[in-house]
């Protein structure tokens, strides 16, 4: 079984704004942990085109996908690479009316990479399951679009509540990818999401990470990390157990039993952020847990 990995997961919020180990080293990590493909950041594609697809050849990778908003330079970044998807991370939507807009506006990006041979996508947090007019906000999404596929984050999905196989058996043929992320504990989607029309900006806070000097990006990881060592930010994070561990309530199997009933095979992405133990041991147990217990 093929089991991709994403950059994210080397270094977080780091990998984002291009602190750390340099791309080529991240693919070589990546094979020598036993994954076969890997999922971009933004900040990954500021490499020449050609030295990322020279890395992936010489790691024996594949690129599989980007978390990025779909923009036509992505998309065709991603066609040069022989990618499948750019997968749109996030976005601010807080009731039904704003998740029937998110909807047009991914039917537009996949109308628009058609052409390019390349599927859009959205990633989900624990938040797209707030309900509002007795469905989630995702589901309004899926419900208004007709082209737009979705990366189900599978242990999101579950955190929030909501079973992935039923969502991905809801949704068949729509499901282009899953992140595989240990849940242990249902807490929960949250408060009601920001509103896209909220005053303030809306743009990624990695949007303009080319034009950040290396201080402005080690400032802004400063920020990130204060956040997170806060008890609301531990919160996230403490629910990702070892994958297959007794308190996981994840079932693999049957997600793959899901999948497995689409016209098309998704490709699967381990995302961690949270560690139990040494990174690239916790990162290596995670790759071979799912080549030897998911058929």
């Amino acid at each position: 079984m093929n089991v991709n990995i994403g950059t994210y997961s080397f270094g977080g919020i780091a990998s984002y704004l291009g602190l750390g180990p340099s791309l080529k080293e991240k693919f070589e990590t990546a094979k020598s942990l036993g994954f076969t493909g890997v999922e971009l950041l933004p900040v990954d594609l500021d490499n020449d085109v050609e030295d990322v697809k020279k890395w992936a050849q010489e790691c024996g990778l594949e690129i599989v996908s980007v978390h990025a908003k779909p923009t036509e330079e992505i998309v065709k970044k991603m066609a040069a690479l022989g990618g499948k998807a750019v997968i749109w991370a996030s976005t601010d939507f807080c009731n039904k009316e704003e998740a029937i807009e998110v909807a047009h506006e991914l039917d537009a990006m996949a109308e628009m990479a058609e052409p390019y041979g390349i599927k859009i996508g959205y990633h989900n947090h624990s938040k797209e399951f707030y309900m509002d007019q007795g469905l989630p906000l995702l589901e309004h999404v899926a419900n208004n679009s007709s082209k737009c596929y979705f990366q189900l984050d599978c242990g999101w999905t579950m955190n929030a509540g909501t079973y992935p196989p039923s969502f991905i058996r809801r949704y068949k043929n729509r499901i282009v990818a899953i992140h595989v992320k240990e849940n242990a504990k249902v807490q929960g989607p949250g408060p009601q999401p920001r509103s896209a029309h909220a005053e303030g900006t809306h743009e990624s806070p990695f949007a303009h990470v080319k034009e950040m000097s290396l201080e402005e990006r080690q400032a802004m990881l400063d920020q990130y990390n204060a956040r997170n060592q806060s008890p609301e930010g531990k919160k996230k994070f403490e629910v990702q157990c070892k994958i297959g561990a007794p308190e996981s309530n994840m079932d693999w199997q049957e997600i793959k039993n899901a999948l497995d009933e689409q016209d098309f095979e998704a490709f699967w992405v381990v995302e961690r952020e949270g560690f139990y133990g040494d990174h690239d041991q916790c990162l290596r147990e995670d790759c071979a847990w799912i080549k030897e217990n998911i058929h």
